[in-house]
């Protein structure tokens, strides 16, 4: 009785993990991981003897062993860089030693003295294929009315730099959408998401998954994830700094959207959760929502603000 008992389990087992393997096998199936980790912050300026990748590698090598096609990391994390150089040469050569995908922020400075906050994506091979800068700035001091229209006064480039430097930053004109191999990606950085506007974007211009890169104390809101997923058709993967919180994966689930991984706030770590890409393309397909949208109601989206308190 106990061999059969024996036999049983272990034929049940056997059928578990061939079910997993065909799972993990079945094409639509994309496996994604988000890090929650410090890095630069955003009013720090280079310091010398510290190299964020030294922290950031590991995590990459981590993400492909364990067969993620994706791993995202915070805003900023990069700090003040040139592009190519140092840190993404080390990112890139991490990326393609495990052919996988890898988006990650920073300050992308040029040589006249500019700058952005960007999400690079690298390719499975190492390349930057695609560039996000911010589009919506997080300003944290201001003057005028009405508030927040106006920079502080009196300011010099390095008061800005340490501790505003959005209201300088070059910032976005477009939400481009990029074609990977496994799905349509759309990227949105931090208080982006705070606006409905960017991810309905990407999401009518083709985007499967928006990856949302935050740098911030706050917690990444979960309710503003799963509104994104119900009403724009897409899954959500976020990644937020180690000294706030929020880094999370989620997708469209079977009735309703869902959280599939999420980290607890303030630590550092790695996620990963399997997203069903095809799932998604059948419901954008079959979208209600989708066919009976009105654009021609839509026009006070693009319109300056006309409200009055």
């Amino acid at each position: 009785m106990k061999t059969m008992r024996g036999l049983v389990v272990f034929l049940m087992i056997g059928v578990s993990c061939v079910q997993s393997v065909q799972e993990q096998q079945r094409p639509g199936l994309v496996k994604i991981a988000a890090v929650q980790i410090k890095g630069y912050d955003k009013g720090d300026l280079p310091r010398t003897g510290y190299d964020p990748t030294t922290a950031i590698l590991p995590y990459i090598d981590r993400a492909g062993r364990e067969g993620a096609q994706l791993v995202v990391f915070p805003e900023y994390v990069l700090g003040h860089i040139h592009v190519p150089g140092a840190a993404t040469d080390k990112i890139a050569a991490a990326a393609a030693a495990q052919h996988i995908y890898v988006v990650i922020g920073g300050w992308e400075d040029d040589s006249g003295g500019a700058y952005a906050d960007v999400a690079f994506l690298f390719d499975r091979q190492g390349r930057i294929v695609g560039k996000y800068l911010k589009t919506h700035a997080a300003v944290d001091h201001y003057e005028g009315d009405p508030p927040w229209s106006k920079p502080p006064t009196g300011k010099d480039r390095t008061w800005f730099l340490e501790n505003d430097p959005e209201w300088l930053m070059k910032k976005g004109l477009d939400f481009p959408v990029f074609d990977l191999d496994f799905g349509r990606v759309g990227i949105e950085i931090c208080y982006d998401g705070w606006f409905p506007e960017p991810a309905r974007v990407l999401s009518l211009k083709g985007a499967e998954l928006i990856v949302w890169i935050n740098g911030r104390p706050g917690t990444v809101e979960d309710y503003i994830v799963k509104s994104v997923m119900f009403q724009s058709h897409v899954a959500m993967v976020t990644a937020n700094q180690a000294y706030g919180g929020g880094t999370m994966i989620g997708d469209l689930g079977e009735w309703e959207p869902r959280i599939l991984a999420r980290l607890p706030d303030k630590r550092e770590a790695l996620i990963t959760a399997t997203v069903d890409v095809n799932q998604i393309r059948v419901r954008r397909a079959n979208s209600r929502n989708f066919q009976q949208r009105r654009p021609e109601l839509y026009g006070e989206l693009t319109s300056p603000i006309r409200m009055k308190y």
